[in-house]
């Protein structure tokens, strides 16, 4: 590419995301926007962004309709959404069946890198929007913001954990809300930073604010639980033990820490047992020598580990191993166990009494939200067994019953 423009684009699918999903749409009078498709499309060109189509049509392939079909299909298209005030730069379409190995089917960016080509852009910093998990995968390989709507298939993906998407909205007019804070006036960015600085800013923070705004929408009753089984494991005499590694293992000291010392110094309390077993280095270290890393938690699973304990396992994966043998220990010993993971869950999940599985399969975003996470449980276990707190901090050592 000789040049790339300034000019933004958003590439966007067609069924399930524009227009009501019809099987194998051949017919242009069946051809129907969906709600806010239009109003959404519309706020993007008042951005100054490009728009561009980008569809799979296989039923080319397998000889349902012909090119002049689609022709026909794409036209009504335009004209519907000119009579909204929207015009799209493009409709670019990949006419192969799944089974072809093209390069132009989704999620193969072959026709969003012709697109790039035709209109001299910058791929990687465009926006992918669509329904279903192959325009997410689509945005991905391009290094793109993607964007999956719950119209059309993206609601079954979404929650089926087929898509994996930057952000989650219900149309394109959200949609377009959401690429708005891309687009905003920026701060100059300081010299000896790449120019890129300020989208980097922006995509993590908001992809953070994205992934907690799916936490409390999918995952508020597990964190209820964890911190129902986390306080009434203290307030049976028992006490919190975690393990994780790396970013999980300082995660695990710094929630330790929270119940040992104090959440908020506004709301005094007496001590609470937790323990990371993430901080012995002399025993890390000779268990991992003599024995192996696999079970360097599992072994203080079964020094320090007693029924009527909890053990919280953190992985971002759900399937770090000396974490999966640490809990499978803790079940047999009747110790319960509570998972903090993310993505699709991994092992942990199958041995944990309790799950908070971060709908995220960002490292960062999920690690940012099992902090918060913790806060969370600490807070409501404080507040549970000293509802009063205590003037001293020393106060009563025995928790409310």
């Amino acid at each position: 590419m000789a040049s790339t423009s300034a000019r933004r684009f958003v590439l966007v699918d067609r069924d399930g995301t524009i227009n009501v999903e019809r099987h194998y749409l051949s017919d242009p009078d069946r051809l129907e926007l969906l709600p806010n498709a239009a109003a959404g499309l519309r706020r993007m060109a008042d951005m100054g962004l490009g728009i561009v189509v980008i569809t799979n049509q296989s039923g080319l392939a397998r000889g349902y309709f012909d090119e002049a079909a689609l022709t026909a299909v794409h036209g009504r298209l335009e004209a519907v959404l000119a009579t909204k005030g929207v015009r799209v730069d493009a409709i670019l379409h990949c006419p192969h069946g799944p089974d072809d190995g093209c390069a132009c089917r989704k999620p193969a960016p072959g026709l969003a890198e012709e697109a790039a080509r035709r209109f001299g852009f910058d791929p990687g910093a465009c926006f992918v929007v669509g329904d279903k998990a192959a325009d997410v995968e689509m945005g991905r390989r391009l290094g793109a913001v993607t964007i999956l709507t719950t119209t059309g298939y993206g609601r079954d993906d979404w929650q089926g954990r087929r898509a994996w998407p930057d952000f989650v909205v219900p149309d394109l007019l959200a949609a377009a809300d959401m690429i708005e804070g891309f687009m905003k006036e920026r701060p100059e960015t300081p010299s000896g930073l790449g120019g890129d600085a300020t989208e980097r800013v922006r995509r993590h923070l908001l992809g953070s604010i994205e992934t907690k705004r799916r936490l409390l929408d999918e995952c508020e009753p597990a964190i209820l639980a964890a911190a129902a089984l986390v306080t009434e494991a203290l307030r049976a005499g028992g006490k919190l033990m975690i393990c994780g590694n790396g970013g999980s293992a300082a995660d695990s000291q710094h929630i330790a820490a929270e119940f040992v010392s104090t959440l908020d110094h506004a709301f005094p309390r007496p001590a609470l047992p937790a323990i990371a077993l993430t901080t012995d280095t002399s025993l890390l270290t000779a268990n991992a020598n003599d024995f192996g890393f696999e079970g360097v938690f599992e072994r203080q699973v079964q020094a320090l580990g007693r029924p009527g304990d909890v053990l919280m396992g953190i992985s971002t994966s759900g399937e770090s191993a000396n974490v999966v043998r640490a809990m499978a220990c803790a079940r047999d010993r009747g110790i319960a166990t509570l998972a903090l993971t993310g993505g699709a869950g991994g092992r942990l999940v199958g041995l944990a009494d309790v799950s908070v599985v971060v709908p995220s399969r960002s490292v960062q975003h999920i690690q940012e939200a099992h902090i918060a996470i913790g806060h969370l449980i600490c807070e409501l276990a404080e507040r549970s067994l000293f509802p009063a707190g205590s003037a001293s901090g020393g106060g009563s050592e025995t928790p409310v019953a």
